[in-house]
């Protein structure tokens, strides 16, 4: 009883002050931002690179153009080439990650500090054989319901792998679902489930049924209609990936005075000088129609 009546009387404190409190909000040094997969889709994949600015700035960031991109896979390198838009770079030729693989990614470029080096390297995790079907229904989770809103319900067979790190996203008639922003994604572990059959007889029986994804039916951009086709992407992720999108996802918003205490993770280096993440991942999709 002690400890809350301490803790109201400085509540309570806070809240009686008038006095205007002024922040000083001291800015670090600029660092270079680094974004890029490798993923097991047949595609052109992307690399950005710009720099970081200050927490109140409004305005666009400092691309960086003129890089050398490449990315080593064993005996063979994969080079980029910049695209019309400054700090955005695409590999020369299409290609297909593969599982098991481990990608090594080097950016070089000069500036007023002389020649910069930065670096990262993922291995691209196995991911499920297939995604058999979805299901879109009312949401329930741990016997709770939810009103207004639908949950997205996979069923395959889990990768015997229980390190394995999951990222869903959802879009409705091919349009993400609060748009192409990794905040809008949804993370989950196999942990105790791996290699078993995920929302089957026997997960039921031992946790319920579990959705990957939540839409909220009085959120215009989530709203399903009869008809409207709905595909859920599942991808394979690394630990760290996981981990920076959980740190941004913590991090968000415009007030100082929230959110989280400390750098968002990075696999970047030089460390202390670059921030982002470069990753190796797999994916599956699977549609249903509403």
């Amino acid at each position: 009883m002690k400890r809350v009546f301490v803790i109201l009387l400085i509540i309570t404190g806070l809240a009686s002050c008038s006095e205007k409190m002024i922040i000083d909000t001291q800015e670090g040094i600029q660092l270079v931002g680094i974004s890029g997969s490798i993923t097991d889709e047949y595609k052109k994949h992307e690399v950005v690179i710009s720099r970081t600015a200050d927490f109140y700035n409004s305005g666009q960031p400092e691309m960086i153009s003129n890089a050398m991109v490449y990315v080593v896979d064993g005996a063979d390198t994969i080079w980029y080439e910049e695209t019309d838009t400054p700090g955005y770079y695409l590999t020369k030729n299409p290609l297909s990650g593969e599982p098991g693989h481990t990608y090594y990614l080097s950016v070089y470029f000069s500036d007023e500090d002389g020649n910069e080096h930065f670096y990262a390297q993922s291995t691209m995790k196995d991911n499920v054989e297939k995604i058999d079907s979805i299901v879109v229904k009312p949401l329930v989770f741990n016997a709770l319901e939810f009103e207004d809103k639908l949950g997205v319900y996979p069923y395959f067979l889990t990768s015997s792998d229980p390190k394995i790190y999951y990222m869903t996203r959802v879009s409705i008639n091919g349009a993400d679902v609060g748009g192409d922003t990794l905040t809008n994604c949804m993370l989950f572990e196999s942990l105790g489930y791996a290699g078993i059959y995920f929302n089957g007889p026997l997960m039921i029986a031992i946790a319920g049924e579990f959705p990957v994804y939540g839409l909220n039916q009085r959120d215009s951009t989530q709203v399903v209609h009869h008809g409207d086709t709905v595909t859920l992407d599942l991808w394979s992720i690394p630990r760290e990936y996981s981990h920076y999108i959980a740190d941004i996802s913590s991090s968000n918003g415009t007030n100082p005075m929230l959110g989280i205490p400390y750098n968002v993770s990075t696999n970047i280096y030089p460390e202390g000088k670059a921030v982002g993440c470069f990753h190796a991942s797999s994916l599956r999709q699977c549609s249903v129609i509403y």
